[in-house]
C-alpha cells in the first residue's frame, strides 16, 4: 500500500479548513506524477488505499502531540502552563484551538499526521477526514474492478468515517454543518451551523448505514480470510454501532438538549434510541463477537510490553499506532504521565486528590477523608481500578531495587513540577523505564470504544429513559446489571437501584464511569454534557502532603479551576469565524 498512499498524497492536496476547502487539481500534475481516478478507484486494493490515510487522523486522545493528553477537566493538574492539565484548569482553550496553530494541543496543535502537513489536531483534521469520506462516496461509481463485498467494505468504511469525524468536532464545539459533498472553490461554502441535536440526527443516518454494510469481523470475510489480523483497526458493524449509542447519548444529555432548543435536562427520546443502539452491540457480546477481557489482563486494554497491540477482546475501535520501544515512553507518555527518572520529563499530569477520593473502597464504601491518616485504608484495601490507574508512593515500577516510587515530601520523585503525589500508570507497564529497560516491545493506546463503555453507556440511557431496574425494549438487561458486569471484572460488589453512600443511582453511575474510564479522554465531556461542570465540586484541586515514614498526612488546595458558562464549548479558531457571517463563534467567546 505504501505506492499507493504516495499517490494519494499527490492526489488530494488536502489543505482544509470548513468554508475555505483548498483543493488542488488533481488532473493537473506533472507527468511523473501523474494518476489517473481510474488508478486510484478502479481496484478494491486502490480504493483502499485512498481510504486508510483517513485513519491516520483519526487521533489517540493522549498520545497525539508532545505533552499533550486529553485530560483537561480537571482530573489531573500541571505546574506548566502549556501543559494539559493547566490549560484546561486555567479556561486556557484559546490556547489549545489558536489561530496559526503555534501551540500544541489536542483540539489543534503543530504534529504531523500522515498526510504531511504540521497542522493536526481535532478541528483541521476532522474536515480532513470527512473530505476524504466525501470523495470516496462520490467515486465509488468508479470501483468497477470489485466484487459486491469489497464495494460494501469501502462504503461502510466512508460512510462511518463521515460520521465519526464529523462526532469529533460536535462535541466539542457544538452542532456543525453537516458536510456531505466534497466541496470546490466554485460551490457555494455558507453552510449555517445545525443545532447539536440536528447534526447527531445526520451523523447517525451515516452510522446506520455503515453499520448494514460492515462485517462484524473483517477476518470473516473474503477480504480479511486472505491476511487475517491485518485489518485490525478498520470500522466494523460494531464500532458503527457503539458510536451511534455513545452519540445518541451525548445528543440526549443536558447541555446538548439545552443547545438544541430544549431545557438542560436529559432528552428522552434520545436516550432510547442510545439504549436501543447499545443493546444491539451488547447482543454482539452475548454472541461472542466481544468480550471483557479478565482483570488479570485489564492493562492490555492500553498497554504492552510484548510488542502485540493493545488490542483485546474488549476493544472496539482505536487509532492503531505503530509507534514501539523506549521512544514510546520517552517522547511519548513520558512527557505527560510517568516521573523525570524513570524517562519522562518534568511536564507532568497529575492526579487530582479529589479524584483519587472517587475511587470507593473494596466493599463498595465511600471513600472519606478521614482515611488519609489510616495506612491500610489510604491507598488500600480500595477499588482494584484506583492501584491499576494511579501510582502512589512505596509503589514498585520495576524489578530493579531504585524503581520504587518516592513521593513524599522532598521524595526523588516529588520534583517541582510534580504537583500531587500521584502519577498516573493505567499505560504504564512494570518495567517500562530507564532503570529496567524493559521497553523494546513497549506500545500504548487510549481506546475510542470499549465494551465497558457501552455497558455503561446503556447503564445511563436505560436508567434516564426509564429506571435504574428496567429494561430497554426488547432487551434482557437493566440497568443496574448492566453496571455490575462492569465492576465484577474488577471484583467490586455489586449495587442496587437505591446504592448505599450516593444519593442516586445517577449519582453511582456518574462515578462508576469515572472511575472505570479514567484518564481515557472522557471526564471533561462527561462533565460539560451533564451540565455540572460549573458546579465547586468539579473546580476544586486538591493536594496531600506527607513524610517520608507516613506520620502526618494534609490536604491542601492548590488551585480552583476556571470554569465559566462559556467553557462548555470550545472557542472556534478564530480564523474560521471570520470566513462568513452565519458561521459564527460561540457564545461568550
Amino acid at each position: 500500500m505504501k505506492n499507493t498512499f504516495s499517490k494519494l498524497i499527490k492526489y488530494v492536496g488536502l489543505t482544509v479548513l470548513l468554508g475555505m476547502w483548498s483543493c488542488t487539481d488533481y488532473l493537473d500534475q506533472t507527468p511523473d506524477a501523474a494518476v489517473s481516478e481510474e488508478d486510484l478507484f478502479g481496484t478494491y486494493r486502490d480504493f483502499q488505499g485512498f481510504l486508510d490515510p483517513a485513519y491516520s487522523l483519526v487521533m489517540d486522545l493522549n498520545g497525539h502531540a508532545l505533552t499533550t493528553s486529553h485530560c483537561i477537566g480537571g482530573e489531573v493538574h500541571n505546574s506548566t502552563p502549556w501543559g494539559s492539565g493547566a490549560r484546561g484548569n486555567n479556561g486556557d482553550y484559546l490556547a489549545m484551538c489558536p489561530s496559526g496553530a503555534t501551540l500544541q494541543s489536542n483540539f489543534w496543535c503543530t504534529d504531523d499526521n500522515l498526510l504531511g502537513d504540521t497542522d493536526s489536531g481535532l478541528w483541521i483534521d476532522s474536515w480532513r477526514g470527512i473530505r476524504i469520506a466525501n470523495i470516496a462516496l462520490e467515486k465509488l461509481p468508479l470501483l468497477t474492478g470489485a466484487t459486491e463485498e469489497e464495494r460494501k467494505l469501502i462504503e461502510g468504511q466512508a460512510y462511518f468515517l463521515r460520521a465519526f469525524f464529523h462526532w469529533e468536532l460536535i462535541r466539542a464545539w457544538g452542532g456543525m454543518p453537516y458536510v456531505e459533498k466534497a466541496y470546490s472553490p466554485t460551490d457555494d461554502l455558507k453552510l449555517p451551523r445545525l443545532t447539536y441535536q440536528q447534526s447527531t440526527d445526520k451523523l447517525v443516518e451515516d452510522l446506520n448505514k455503515a453499520a448494514s454494510l460492515l462485517p462484524t469481523n473483517w477476518d470473516n470475510t473474503n477480504v480479511g480470510a486472505a491476511a487475517k489480523g491485518s485489518n485490525t483497526g478498520r470500522a466494523t458493524k460494531g464500532a458503527a454501532l457503539s458510536l451511534k449509542a455513545k452519540a445518541l447519548l451525548y445528543a440526549g444529555s443536558p447541555l446538548m438538549n439545552k443547545f438544541s432548543g430544549g431545557s438542560a435536562e436529559y432528552n428522552k427520546t434520545y436516550l432510547e434510541k442510545s439504549a436501543a443502539a447499545a443493546w444491539e452491540v451488547i447482543q454482539l457480546a452475548n454472541q461472542g463477537v466481544y468480550a471483557l477481557v479478565p482483570w488479570k489482563d485489564y492493562q492490555k486494554n492500553f498497554a504492552t510490553s510484548d510488542n502485540t497491540m493493545p488490542w483485546t477482546s474488549e476493544t472496539i475501535f482505536e487509532k492503531v499506532k505503530s509507534g514501539v520501544g523506549s521512544g514510546e515512553l520517552t517522547n511519548r507518555l513520558g512527557r505527560i504521565f510517568t516521573p523525570v527518572r524513570m524517562g519522562g520529563n518534568a511536564v507532568k499530569d497529575c492526579p487530582n486528590q479529589a479524584y483519587v477520593d472517587l475511587f470507593e473502597m473494596a466493599d463498595g464504601s465511600r471513600y472519606k477523608e478521614a482515611y488519609d491518616s489510616d495506612n491500610n485504608k489510604r491507598w488500600n484495601g480500595r477499588d482494584p481500578r484506583f492501584r491499576h490507574a494511579i501510582c502512589v508512593d512505596r509503589d514498585k515500577m520495576g524489578t530493579a531495587a531504585s524503581t520504587v516510587i518516592e513521593l513524599f515530601d522532598g521524595g526523588k520523585d516529588r520534583t517541582a513540577g510534580v504537583v500531587t503525589p500521584y502519577y498516573i500508570r493505567k499505560f504504564w507497564p512494570v518495567g517500562v523505564n530507564t532503570i529496567d529497560k524493559a521497553w523494546n516491545g513497549f506500545r500504548w493506546n487510549t481506546p475510542h470504544l470499549r465494551l465497558a463503555e457501552v455497558y455503561l453507556i446503556y447503564a445511563e440511557a436505560v436508567s434516564e429513559a426509564y429506571s435504574p431496574s428496567s429494561t430497554a425494549p426488547g432487551a434482557s438487561l437493566t440497568a443496574v446489571e448492566a453496571v455490575n458486569i462492569v465492576r465484577r471484572r474488577a471484583n467490586m460488589p455489586d449495587v442496587t437501584a437505591t446504592p448505599a453512600g450516593y444519593t442516586s443511582f445517577r449519582e453511582l453511575l456518574r462515578n462508576e464511569r469515572f472511575v472505570e474510564l479514567c484518564f481515557e479522554g472522557h471526564w471533561w465531556y462527561d462533565i460539560r454534557r451533564w451540565y455540572v461542570a460549573t458546579q465547586p465540586e468539579y473546580k476544586l484541586v486538591t493536594s496531600l502532603n506527607f513524610d517520608k515514614n507516613w506520620t502526618k498526612f494534609t490536604r491542601s488546595v492548590i488551585f480552583n479551576r476556571v470554569f465559566d458558562e462559556r467553557h462548555y464549548w470550545m472557542p472556534i479558531p478564530r480564523s474560521q469565524t471570520l470566513l462568513y457571517p452565519e458561521f459564527g463563534q460561540n457564545p461568550g467567546w
